[in-house]
């Protein structure tokens, strides 16, 4: 295993870019990706439809297992319509450190588990392999890069990555918070933690190094 992809759970620091919108400057907190779950109560047209063959897709299900294993700052869950393609719903898409894995016919709850475990080893090694169960899911959706397209160049020239850290970030949730205002706070390891609201803080009181 080449020991440069490794990317540690606990270790890889937390990192914002400043971004404008509105007029107004917003620190944003830099993810490792993100899964797009596709269903029918976010209007697509085939998974989660079961008089279409299909399974009902179990959103409370993902979201458990989302929250459960503590990688919210790590990688973000969004409930989407299509996807596509409708043929091979239920449909999953993971993003990944500029990866696109794609995930097909998930029909039954026993994947979810299985695709977040696959998560879980893929932040620690980008060459870990998916789950016995699970391989057969997987499959390339999109066309691979080209030699000529695989250094793509970010178009994002106006974004500054800062080296702050969590200072003034909700740890738990990743919104920001003014330390000045804030209601909710709690001391770990000699420093000051901020939170949006009782809910937060909780969580990260009880296990703090899951989102640092």
């Amino acid at each position: 295993m080449d020991k440069s992809t490794e990317i540690s759970l606990s270790r890889t620091p937390i990192k914002t870019v400043k971004v404008e919108a509105r007029g107004e400057e917003f620190r944003i907190v830099q993810l490792q990706g993100n899964l797009f779950v596709c269903s029918k109560e976010h209007g697509n047209c085939c998974c989660g439809w079961t008089e279409k063959g299909r399974a009902p897709v179990n959103l409370e299900l993902y979201q458990a297992e989302w929250e459960r294993r503590r990688i919210r700052n790590k990688i973000h869950l969004s409930f989407t319509g299509c996807l596509g393609p409708c043929a091979v719903g239920n449909s999953v898409m993971l993003q990944l450190s500029g990866h696109s894995i794609w995930f097909k016919d998930l029909n039954d709850d026993k994947y979810i588990h299985l695709i977040f475990d696959y998560i879980e080893a893929l932040l620690k090694d980008l060459q870990a392999v998916p789950p016995t169960e699970l391989s057969s899911k997987i499959y390339e959706r999109f066309l691979p890069a080209t030699v000529e397209s695989v250094k793509f160049e970010s178009r994002a020239e106006t974004i500054v990555q800062e080296e702050e850290g969590l200072e003034g970030i909700d740890p738990v949730c990743l919104m920001e918070v003014d330390p000045a205002t804030a209601r909710w706070k709690a001391e770990y390891a000699g420093k000051e933690y901020f939170f949006c609201a009782p809910s937060c803080k909780k969580l990260f009181v009880a296990e703090p190094q899951a989102y640092l």
